[in-house]
């Protein structure tokens, strides 16, 4: 198996705990920049980018109580 350099490991590590919420934006784009050495600016774009699994629209939530309040009153 080929050998895996330690910086590409660590920025995945730290992509994934931003897209899983253990990271805030700057503590990813500061941690990400290190790692890559990509500039502040290109590291943000790019973490910007991603989507995160622990985000929920505050629409979609408001739709959910709706609905559910909806049947309740039926």
């Amino acid at each position: 198996m080929a050998d895996i350099k330690p910086q590409i490991l660590g920025s995945i590590d730290v992509l994934v705990d931003y897209k899983k919420g253990n990271l805030t934006l700057p503590q990813t784009v500061d941690r990400f920049r290190k790692l890559t050495g990509l500039t502040e600016t290109v590291a943000e774009k790019f973490i910007r980018g991603m989507s995160r699994d622990n985000v929920v629209s505050l629409q979609t939530k408001r739709n959910v109580v709706e609905s559910e309040s909806e049947k309740v009153n039926d």
